[in-house]
This record gives C-alpha cells, structure tokens and sequence, in this order.
C-alpha cells in the first residue's frame, strides 16, 4: 500500500481578493473565529473582553463578555486608567 504524501493545513497567502462572494466569506469566517476566541480569552483569563467590528455592508458586529456597553461605559467613564495601560505597553 502507499502512502500518499499529503500537504496538510496550509498557511494562505495574505493578499485582498478581489470577488465579492470571497470577500463575504472570508469575512464572515474571520469574523466568527475572532469572536470564539475573544471568548475563550474570557473565559480562560477571567478578563472583560469587547469586540466590535464594522463590514463594508455598514453592518455592526459585536461580542462583548460581559457586554459591550458595559465595557464601553467603563473604558469612557475611567478612560484615565486605560491610557496608563497603554502606555506601559507601549513601552514594552
């Protein structure tokens, strides 16, 4: 019996394609993954975690553990602790 050589999972070239139905399934895919790992990081890390993300369609897509408003509302309302933050990791 022989085996066959396989190429397995492969990394895509990161390139803008140009048809429209890709577009829409890619970003739809992308956009999936990025939210199951936004929350997994949640879950995993014990952290509040707010995604939201705008499509070429002007559609809003958001995941927020455990909202977005109430993320959003902290980040503006105690937004003096966030920039410290940020520059600390800036300067990493």
């Amino acid at each position: 019996m022989m085996h066959r050589k396989r190429k397995g999972r492969q990394r895509i070239q990161m390139a803008r394609s140009e048809k429209a139905s890709t577009l829409l399934v890619t970003f739809s895919k992308c956009c999936c993954g990025l939210f199951t790992n936004a929350n997994e990081i949640s879950i995993l890390c014990g952290v509040e975690i707010a995604i939201i993300v705008f499509s070429r369609g002007k559609k809003v897509f958001s995941f927020g553990d455990p909202s977005v408003e109430m993320i959003v509302d902290s980040f503006l309302t105690k937004n003096h602790a966030w920039i410290s933050v940020v520059e600390q990791v800036r300067c990493l």
